[in-house]
């Protein structure tokens, strides 16, 4: 039986940089982008230009007004991020449906890339491997303990259970068991709680998480009440390395 490894720690403090645009070579960095829904709002008329007629239909199915700027964001920027990566108008860029359900870029290939949105923030992380990320907003309503009985293991309710904060501790063990399905392709499903979230390194099935070879999975802070993680396949272990940037939505446009 084909085995795996996966890697969980937590960065206890990030450091987000101003983007610059001038480092795209993506040999030993997985770039991950945080964005502000808010301020990227005001650019939603030159978003909208890049975006092809598929994701504006795909925008107006939603019901709710913020949830249509949040989808136009996310994929306006992703498409202007992509464009500067791959060095090509992102108006021309084409996604299909990979093996794994993950939308891939046509041409050229090679690249990687995930998005998550919660609250006011979108997370976007681009890589030449296979890589996942996944934001929360901790939701003080949200009945966690009702989830944590289905989705995670007895471990890893106890472990909720003795953090000083254990809504905190939820999400941020959520976050990292959806990143890791989402750096895979596996997504969410009836296997959700022997995902591996908690700190340390743990062998498992390669079919129950859906990837070979060894996975970091790295949980971090987006903003105050938003828990994030990124998961990737590490070819080293070790020879990769989020670093982290948040993106002004006028400089990437190109509005200053």
């Amino acid at each position: 039986m084909d085995t795996t490894t996966v890697t969980c720690t937590a960065l206890p403090a990030v450091t987000w940089q101003i983007w610059s645009g001038n480092d795209t070579s993506l040999n030993h960095n997985i770039p991950v982008f945080r964005i502000a829904v808010s301020e990227a709002a005001g650019w939603l008329a030159h978003l909208d230009l890049v975006l092809s007629p598929y994701e504006r239909a795909r925008a107006d199915r939603y019901r709710r007004a913020d949830d249509q700027i949040r989808f136009r964001c996310t994929r306006g920027l992703l498409r202007l991020l992509l464009g500067q990566f791959v060095r090509q108008p992102p108006d021309e860029l084409q996604f299909v449906q990979g093996i794994t359900k993950k939308p891939a870029l046509v041409n050229p290939k090679g690249y990687q890339f995930n998005v998550s949105h919660s609250g006011d923030w979108l997370l976007i992380a681009i890589g030449r491997i296979d890589v996942g990320v996944d934001l929360e907003w901790i939701s003080p309503e949200f009945p966690f303990q009702d989830v944590s009985q289905i989705s995670f293991s007895s471990r890893e309710q106890q472990y909720i259970e003795s953090c000083s904060n254990p809504r905190l501790g939820f999400y941020q063990l959520w976050t990292r068991k959806e990143a890791l399905v989402k750096a895979t392709g596996k997504g969410m499903d009836d296997a959700f709680d022997q995902i591996p979230s908690l700190p340390g390194t743990h062998r498992t099935e390669a079919m129950l998480i859906g990837g070979m070879g060894h996975w970091e999975v790295t949980g971090f802070a987006v903003a105050d009440g938003y828990p994030a993680a990124i998961a990737y396949h590490d070819p080293g272990p070790s020879l990769l390395v989020p670093v982290f940037y948040t993106l002004d939505s006028g400089r990437l446009i190109g509005g200053d």
